[in-house]
């Protein structure tokens, strides 16, 4: 069989157009070919499904135990006459993208995807999502929750570990946030929301979320308008965070470090004053949740380093605990509640 093998007309069409050639007023259809699926198309399977001009050829049974909506769907008897029928088996018609289904049904019938410890696309995760909650299929959707919920976390030791445990999604870059953004707010999985925006007001400005970005397909991602006003509402909020929280100990007057070395005019007022240039000038939102690196301290005394870092990891918390509420989201600790709750 070829990659792809065309799908032959149905009796129908063929009624077409043998009346048309008989004289009557009829208007032929259209016709539409039809592949089948290079990777899903088992022999001794018995139902066919249809996305998009795609065929899936699969067992009915093992549908029905991974999926409640199948299993309902499939319970209904058939009718008499009339049903869609391929190589004798039902045709069931779907109303989704065929890439989103062969991902789905890859994950059924190959195992790939589910349970695997490397990272995978982007959008895998979609479609898992996606149909995960609509055909009601709990493994799938428990895998993109395990994904999201690593890759978004909820608390901040989490969001540091990221630099050790690595990404379990292979294409969460700069552009994968627009997608995880929308996908978030399109499911009602509010929790990965304040760190999927957070990102993408990190790494774009304002003109590049409204222009979106070039996924590796081609295509254009670009933010929902929801998502689109949550960032551009969060701007101001985010650079108060940055410079009234975590960075809050280079404004602090002399007072915040009482063991400085240099009490009598040394160089730690200059030290910070010179990491405050680097650190907020230009201007840009990114840096609230910034961790504390070593060049922070550079030019500061043993001691006015140590205040200031302490400074730093205690206002990088309060930004944190702020996210949610800057994105105009409830606070983590109703958005955890999903996480803990079974879907």
């Amino acid at each position: 069989m070829s990659a792809a093998s065309t799908i032959g007309i149905s009796s129908k069409d063929l009624r077409v157009d043998q009346d048309a050639e008989m004289g009557d007023d009829v208007t032929p259809k259209t016709l539409i070919s039809v592949v089948r699926s290079e990777s899903l198309w088992i022999r001794d399977g018995n139902i066919v499904l249809q996305a998009e001009g795609t065929q899936f050829k699969v067992y009915q049974g093992l549908l029905a135990l991974q999926s409640t909506i199948f299993r309902d769907m499939f319970a209904v008897p058939p009718p008499s006459t009339g049903q869609d029928q391929v190589e004798g088996c039902p045709l069931v018609h779907l109303s989704d993208a065929a890439v989103d289904i062969a991902f789905m049904l890859e994950a059924i019938f190959l195992r790939r995807w589910v349970g695997v410890g490397q990272p995978i696309p982007m959008e895998v995760v979609v479609a898992f999502l996606r149909l995960g909650n609509k055909y009601e299929i709990e493994t799938i959707r428990d895998e993109a929750h395990r994904r999201l919920f690593h890759e978004f976390p909820s608390d901040l030791a989490s969001f540091d570990e990221l630099v050790h445990t690595g990404t379990m999604i292979n294409n969460h870059d700069q552009r994968g946030s627009f997608d995880a953004a929308n996908l978030a707010r399109e499911q009602n999985l509010l929790s990965v929301l304040p760190i999927a925006l957070f990102w993408c007001c990190q790494n774009f400005r304002t003109t590049e979320m409204k222009e979106g970005q070039r996924r590796a397909d081609g295509t254009i991602s670009t933010l929902s308008p929801t998502n689109e006003r949550a960032c551009f509402g969060a701007h101001f909020d985010l650079l108060k965070l940055k410079e009234q929280c975590t960075f809050s100990w280079l404004f602090s007057p002399q007072s915040p470090y009482p063991i400085c070395s240099y009490k009598n005019g040394g160089t730690c007022p200059a030290a910070r004053s010179k990491i405050k240039e680097d650190v907020f000038f230009p201007i840009v939102v990114a840096g609230c949740i910034n961790r504390w690196i070593n060049e922070h301290k550079q030019g500061l005394c043993h001691g006015c380093g140590a205040t200031a870092k302490r400074l730093h990891e205690e206002g990088r918390q309060k930004s944190w605990d702020a996210l949610p509420n800057v994105f105009g989201l409830p606070g983590w600790e109703e958005l955890l509640k999903e996480r803990s709750t079974p879907a």
